[in-house]
């Protein structure tokens, strides 16, 4: 798997506006057959500030989950970072569920984008209009790049950034929650093997983890 990938621009902040959770939990002792949250669950949202190559600054955000409304996500996006919905200029998808690509609806005046493979799997989605989802690989923003992280779906490419001498990784479904990270293991994986290294190489290479339905995860 690729090393941490070089990033020569930089971001200027970066927050969580909403920390995601699983309509059930193994780890909790819980069921798919009973699951406690209901449909569906809500993947962790993080928006990433910078500026673009002629210094124009952007605002991208990251797996737009599903709320109530649309008015309940600018209230997220707002009371975490002050924004409002028409200032974000880029949204960006790591993988194709549900829960991580139906938000993108919310800002229809931003850049969709999603690494090749996702969006090719995004063109017939149902949520949304998956023609607009622009394909990008590597540092397609200053200080942003993509990062292949297969295993949960084969084509899930979390992003890649550093801040504050730390090396961070927005992982989506590659890493579900703090126990499914310290158990090596996801959901609804396509490839359990993989899914499991994924998870082992992140230990190796990132000194922090945003995972797809939790807080951060600090690497020891």
């Amino acid at each position: 798997m690729p090393d941490f990938p070089p990033v020569a621009g930089h971001i200027s902040d970066y927050d969580l506006i909403v920390i995601g959770h699983l309509r059930w939990n193994r780890y909790f002792g819980e069921s798919e057959a009973n699951p406690p949250r209901g449909q569906p669950s809500t993947c962790t949202s993080t928006v990433l500030r910078g500026a673009d190559a002629e210094g124009r600054p952007y605002v991208l955000v990251v797996d737009p989950t599903l709320r109530e409304s649309a008015s309940d996500y600018y209230f997220d996006l707002n009371r975490r970072t002050g924004l409002h919905a028409r200032d974000v200029t880029h949204c960006y998808v790591t993988h194709e569920h549900m829960d991580h690509q139906a938000g993108l609806a919310y800002f229809p005046d931003a850049v969709w984008c999603a690494a090749p493979p996702v969006a090719e799997a995004l063109r017939d989605s149902p949520y949304i209009d998956g023609s607009r989802v622009r394909a990008v690989e590597g540092e397609f923003l200053p200080g942003v790049a993509t990062l292949p992280l297969p295993g949960h779906t084969l084509g899930l490419h979390g992003l890649a950034f550093t801040h504050a001498g730390k090396r961070i990784v927005i992982a989506g479904d590659a890493v579900m929650t703090k126990y499914h990270y310290a158990h090596e293991t996801t959901e609804f994986e396509k490839d359990r093997a993989l899914a499991a290294e994924t998870i082992r190489h992140l230990k190796r290479i990132a000194d922090l983890v945003i995972p797809g339905h939790d807080n951060v995860i600090v690497n020891g």
